[in-house]
């Protein structure tokens, strides 16, 4: 750089000349209007945002006090043609209103440290949280939304924007913004005492229970003045979702949360160190009442299929919509909505009806599901009589968790086997005494009849034998299984899970292949899963209910059924088939359809215990489920849930006016004749004629899978009748006979035994004509 004094100079020259002080004037000009600009409109900006938010502050809803406590609208529920079959308000809620002078102090405490610990220190809206929740709400983190609204936010939620659905950016940051303006108002009008009051009272604690006065006495016994601190932390615990965290369905879940209220009120102050520890250390769940005494007056058989919609919708604005459980139970119950459920008038009332009939039978209790295959909807669906000996509260189709028994291993075992193991309904196994359930003690699995010796998978499905299932099982390996009956739709299986005495239990054995699980299923999903199959192996989720409209018809929910292919056609069909002929067989004398051209698919059994009797079946329309059980296992149940089945499925049919029906068989299918002893190709003369009898049949296979080896399992002698050993050339033609033996290995008595080929018998010729 050339820093010479003409070089200055000049420079100089240029900075003061004339054309260079208008070209800098003109830049601070245009800078000077640019930030004008700038500033005014960042200013109707501000005043246009100012104006919106003072418009949508206008709109609030104006609420009175009772309004907060306001029973609301009913609700009304649809059949699939539009017909009006229920209708369902807070009038049926368990629901009685205390002071908060009535209401002990560490009930209230155990809810403020678990839900809005600053309560006493905001007014209304808690700053701290308000950012956290719009940047939630941004991002749809609807549960942490809700972690971060305050008491009084919460009760506005649920008693007063229960109908908006929040489903835009815009009305969820109006409905946010209305919320918090409500919260400051409703402080300084009503105060700290009578929200928390009102709270309390309006909080959903249980499937019909609202506030903590019926929840006390529900779940203690006792009125909510004298709920201790161990037990105001079980109720706190239920308020944050009182299904995930219910005192006695979920006593585990709520037990891990109960810690967690009852060290937020050691935290907060509002218990001491050996309030803390003597809390923890009291079996509070040990006291709890189940309630059923006290819960008086079942519902008729028909609302078992509205309290299975309610709770479905409910779910599901919990976890489509983020509604919170008070808010969602407040919806269906308070808001006037329109639901629009999957329920065939004419099929409930033919399944209500039959099982009135039944009701004679007074030690049992029955559950029915009837499902469209094809569309995943539920036609009807009966929890049981109206008497109800074993829960009082529960849906049997829906609730009940029991062990399936025989009718599993077409789903734990024969299904996976067929589909994705390489075996066939010719695969043959040993029906004998070296059976065994548990898979670590290997302990033996003895028939209650006399062992079959060497079965076909089909002959073990028409015969329901467990020994030949969990052998297949240990082959096609239990994690295989258990994952089929994942994709399946069963959610009550375990993984892994502690049991008292320090073991493991899992659902992950060989305890599968017959039905012997650690919770159980319910009827409503097993039968989803033979629905999968008689839809030729697509699963169809389960659904209730088509649509959810507001009072003002806006559409909040729309519902239709996951579905994935999971099974094989040719699998599926497979199976179908076998069903098929254990139907006939079965009740062949009996015909279920009188004549009419409707093939029936489907399999019954019971569960080691006894205590439970399931029949699942299927035609190519509608799939039925049936559970027939009693809690001592002493009653039999044979006819009964067979009646049952038998009846709804020809009324449903004749009523439908289903004349004709049949499975239709993929063109992949191919016949061969086999042995029945090896599942090879039978060998006319040799497996036709065996001591036992005919062995042969034929049998359907998935192309590819077909045998191409001939029997190889039967082997032809002449023998001496008077020696019983190998004829010679000196016995008299009249001693000698042939003989068609089973070449196997014994290892207890089974009916193939006295058939089998003898170790000694081909090296030993007739001892008596030497």
């Amino acid at each position: 750089m050339n820093f010479g004094e003409s070089n200055i100079i000049k420079k100089e020259k240029d900075l003061l000349s004339h054309q260079k002080k208008v070209k800098n004037r003109i830049r601070l000009d245009l800078f000077c209007f640019n930030l004008l600009i700038i500033l005014g409109i960042l200013l109707l900006a501000g005043f246009c945002i100012a104006g919106a938010v003072q418009g949508i502050f206008d709109s609030t809803p104006v609420i009175s006090e009772q309004e907060l406590l306001s029973d609301g609208y009913a609700s009304v529920f649809y059949d699939i043609s539009g017909n009006e079959i229920q209708t369902v308000n807070g009038e049926q809620a368990e629901q009685e209103y205390v002071s908060g002078n009535q209401i002990s102090d560490a009930l209230k405490n155990a809810f403020l440290a678990s839900e809005d610990s600053r309560f006493y220190k905001h007014h209304g809206v808690d700053i701290r949280g308000v950012l956290t929740s719009l940047y939630a709400g941004l991002k749809r983190e609807k549960n942490q939304e809700e972690v971060n609204r305050t008491i009084t936010q919460k009760l506005l939620k649920n008693q007063v924007f229960g109908n908006d659905d929040a489903t835009s950016l815009f009305s969820g940051l109006t409905e946010k913004l209305q919320e918090q303006y409500l919260a400051v108002k409703l402080e300084d009008t009503m105060g700290k005492e009578k929200i928390l009051e009102y709270y309390l009272n309006t909080i959903c604690l249980g499937e019909n229970i609202l506030g903590v006065q019926s929840a006390s006495k529900y779940y203690f016994d006792k009125d909510a003045a004298d709920i201790t601190i161990a037990e105001a932390a079980v109720l706190a615990a239920a308020g944050q979702d009182c299904e995930r965290f219910h005192p006695l369905e979920e006593q585990e879940a709520n037990a891990t949360q109960r810690e967690m209220v009852l060290e937020s009120m050691l935290n907060m102050g509002c218990i001491s160190e050996d309030d803390y520890e003597d809390a923890l250390g009291e079996d509070v769940y040990m006291e709890l009442q189940n309630g059923e005494e006290r819960k008086k007056g079942v519902s008729e058989a028909q609302t078992y299929y509205i309290d299975a919609v309610s709770s479905k919708v409910i779910e599901d604005l919990k976890t489509k919509l983020g509604y919170s459980q008070t808010r969602a139970y407040n919806a269906v119950h308070h808001s006037g909505l329109k639901i629009y459920t999957c329920q065939d008038k004419e099929i409930q009332q033919i399944c209500d009806e039959v099982i009135q009939g039944k009701e004679s039978d007074k030690q049992s209790q029955v559950s029915v599901v009837v499902m469209d295959q094809s569309t995943g909807r539920v036609k009807a669906l009966n929890g049981g009589y109206e008497r109800n000996e074993i829960k009082i509260d529960e849906n049997g189709a829906v609730d009940y968790l029991r062990d399936p028994g025989t009718v599993f291993s077409i789903l734990s075992t024969w299904l996976p086997a067929l589909d994705t193991a390489g075996m066939t309904m010719g695969t043959v196994e040993d029906d004998s005494s070296n059976g065994y359930l548990d898979d670590k003690k290997r302990q033996g699995l003895k028939n209650s009849s006399e062992y079959q010796g060497l079965v076909t998978i089909r002959e073990s499905i028409l015969g329901s034998l467990r020994i030949p299932a969990v052998k297949i099982l240990e082959k096609v390996t239990p994690q295989t299984g258990y994952d089929y009956l994942l994709n399946l739709g069963f959610s009550t299986l375990v993984d892994r899970s502690g049991n008292a005495e320090g073991n493991t239990d899992t659902d992950i054995s060989l305890s599968l292949a017959a039905g012997k699980l650690v919770e159980g299923v319910c009827n409503l999903e097993l039968t989803a899963a033979y629905a999968s199959i008689a839809n030729g192996g697509r699963y169809m989720e389960p659904i209730f209910y088509t649509k959810v409209v507001d009072r003002d018809g806006n559409v909040l929910l729309e519902n239709e059924p996951d579905e994935k292919r999971i099974i094989k056609a040719s699998t599926t069909w497979l199976l179908t088939d076998a069903m098929t002929e254990f139907i006939l067989e079965e009740e062949g004398k009996d015909t279920i359809f009188d004549g009419k051209e409707i093939q029936a698919a489907g399999l019954f059994g019971a569960s080691d215990s006894k205590k439970d009797f399931w029949f699942e079946g299927y035609t190519p329309y509608y799939t039925t489920g049936v559970w027939c059980g009693s809690e001592d296992g002493k009653q039999d149940h044979t006819r009964v849930y067979k009646e049952i089945w038998k009846e709804i499925m020809k009324e449903v049919h004749r009523v439908k006016q289903i004349e004709k029906a049949e499975f239709q068989k993929p063109s992949d299918i191919v016949e061969r004749i086999i042995c029945t002893k090896c599942g090879n190709l039978a060998v006319e003369g040799l497996c036709n004629e065996t001591q036992e009898g005919n062995c042969i049949r034929k049998e359907f296979f998935a192309r590819g899978t077909e045998p191409v080896e001939n029997c190889n399992c039967h082997i032809r002698y002449t023998v001496c009748k008077e020696s019983g050993e190998l004829a010679s050339e000196n016995c008299p033609k009249a001693e000698k006979r042939s003989k068609v033996f089973l070449i196997k290995e014994e290892t207890n008595d089974t009916k193939d035994t006295p058939y089998v080929l003898p170790k000694d018998l081909p090296e030993i010729y007739c001892s008596i004509h030497k």
